[in-house]
């Protein structure tokens, strides 16, 4: 009976429901906790200043601490790569996966603990967040594609992928709602608790393909990263290598957007605020000459007295009033003081009944609160409306996509669209074109080109669908966010504007469609009998 329903979306045999089911909600945990993170990770990183090293503070915006941090990513995971590969080499799948998310449930603990003590996160947690999120979804794939047969793969992927894209726009939702009411740092407990659950799930599935007919115990636990490293079966083999080059001009790709976006997103966030609130000095003023009366004290804006750091907030104080909204802060006084809501004299009028997490002092700190609340805000929204389209595209369009055009049909979607969106900013680079843009690439990438790009690897061998694509999901592609930072600094020395950054895109993208046509010409090759639109084997 259930299997009948499933039809609706693909084909499914009533053998494979269980495992289908449980992967499914495996992987929708697994991107529910993801995004918690994710939400939490943004305004740590974009909100908490510049970059520090020494005792020195670089003078570095959020987005470009963000994206310099990506450089960081790529070398950490080198060493994640070698340290993946020589588990892989010497555990079966069920003992990697434990050990791989008690590892990273402990951290999140950790990283709590360290929170409560006052610790700066920013850059610390988004490292740690870029390793995550890679490691841990790339071994729940590598052990989906070690559980089904390519022709299995080929019709159930579109299913288990609908969990990743559901869990991905709940999590954002979720994030959205609970930001503001327990913060970010109770968040982390919540996703180490969720790591544990699809840990359980994992099991399930496990024993579940021992019991299936041809269930051989003696493959579940072989290592099964085999005798070479990643990087070596990669170099080995053009169609891997070309997959490779795939992911890291995607990631080139929208690692450049989402600084663009987040770019814009500031600049947007303070385009209201006054000339001493300009984007980077977060409202401080210059510091008084060493021995000038007042040297030692913050000085506090026009009006201000009484709100001081610490202080209450009330009637008369000046305040930063968060717009969701608009996606901006505006610059106000505290009107009247309602329980725990406040009426704001704000951009003209009066806003009633303004909640507090929406209102903070006018201080370097308050600013710095406030500014994260619009990023916390507009991220979750943004994140909320990129994956309920990847969710209907996966529900409806994947499995057809597969069916009627096939695989290599799919791959050439997502940079078809990236293509049309970079060139619309570079005619018009305001928020809401990039907004668009952005929301359209990537819940393209979360529903067609994720699963797509999962499906390359089912006619590939066990040691690359575990050590090769570990080393391609992880390290690959986190050199192309350095690509796209040394992009960034490039920019940044030459003043570079938003449109020009389009531009490089643009440049990008064209390089992006000549992959993937060595792509479908070499898995046309690998799977010479996998089912194609005749229009599609013409060309």
């Amino acid at each position: 009976m259930i299997h009948k329903l499933l039809s609706i979306f693909a084909e499914v045999k009533p053998r494979e429901v269980f495992s289908v089911l449980v992967l499914t909600l495996n992987v929708f945990l697994l991107l529910t906790g993801y995004y918690l993170l994710k939400v939490v990770r943004e305004p740590l990183i974009l909100a908490g200043g510049g970059l520090e090293i020494g005792g020195q503070k670089l003078d570095l915006d959020g987005p470009e601490v963000k994206a310099y941090a990506a450089a960081g990513q790529a070398l950490l995971l080198v060493g994640v790569v070698r340290a993946y590969g020589a588990m892989a080499r010497r555990f079966g799948r069920m003992q990697l996966t434990t050990a791989l998310t008690l590892f990273f449930a402990s951290n999140l603990v950790l990283f709590f603990f360290l929170a409560r003590l006052g610790v700066p996160l920013g850059v610390p947690f988004y490292l740690w967040v870029g390793c995550f999120n890679l490691t841990v979804i790339a071994q729940f794939w590598s052990f989906a594609n070690d559980v089904y047969s390519p022709e299995q793969g080929k019709r159930l992927f579109a299913i288990v992928g609908i969990g990743s894209s559901l869990g991905a726009m709940l999590g954002a939702q979720i994030a959205k709602r609970i930001y503001v009411p327990i913060g970010p740092y109770n968040m982390m407990l919540v996703a180490a608790g969720v790591l544990l659950a699809c840990l359980g799930l994992t099991y399930l599935v496990h024993r579940d393909d021992l019991a299936s007919p041809g269930g051989e115990q003696a493959k579940a636990d072989a290592p099964p990263g085999g005798a070479a490293g990643g990087f070596k079966i990669i170099a080995g083999d053009r169609y891997l290598l070309l997959i490779a080059g795939l992911t890291l001009v995607l990631n080139w790709v929208n690692s450049t957007g989402e600084y663009i976006l987040d770019r814009t997103l500031i600049e947007s966030a303070t385009s209201a605020l006054g000339p001493d609130s300009a984007p980077g000095d977060a409202g401080a003023k210059e510091p008084a000459p060493a021995g000038a009366e007042g040297a030692d004290k913050e000085p506090a804006p026009a009006g201000a007295e009484g709100a001081g750091p610490g202080a209450p907030l009330a009637a008369g104080a000046p305040v930063y009033l968060v717009d969701p909204q608009a996606s901006r802060l505006l610059e106000g006084k505290i009107a009247a003081v309602k329980g725990g809501a406040f009426d704001v004299e704000a951009g003209g009028k009066v806003v009633e009944g303004a909640e507090k997490g929406l209102v903070h002092p006018r201080t370097e700190k308050g600013k710095k609160a406030a500014l994260g609340a619009v990023i916390g805000t507009f991220k979750g929204d943004f994140f909320y409306w990129v994956n309920t389209i990847g969710v209907v595209l996966q529900l409806f369009l994947v499995s057809r996509i597969f069916k009627y055009f096939g695989v290599r049909f799919a791959l050439f979607i997502l940079p078809t669209i990236a293509l049309l969106g970079y060139a619309s900013l570079a005619i018009l680079p305001a928020l809401a074109v990039v907004r668009v843009a952005k929301i359209a690439e990537n819940s393209t990438d979360y529903s067609v080109q994720n699963t797509a790009r999962q499906a390359l690897f089912l006619p590939v061998g066990r040691d690359a669908k575990y050590s090769a694509k570990a080393a391609i999901d992880t390290f690959v592609v986190r050199a192309g966010d350095v690509l796209a930072a040394v992009g960034v600094i490039v920019g940044q020395v030459l003043a570079l504007s938003v449109r020009h950054f389009a531009i490089v895109n643009i440049a990008l993208a064209l390089a992006w469609l000549s992959v993937v046509i060595g792509i479908a010409r070499e898995h046309r090759r690998r799977a010479a009998d996998e089912p194609e639109a005749e229009g599609l084997k013409a060309a």
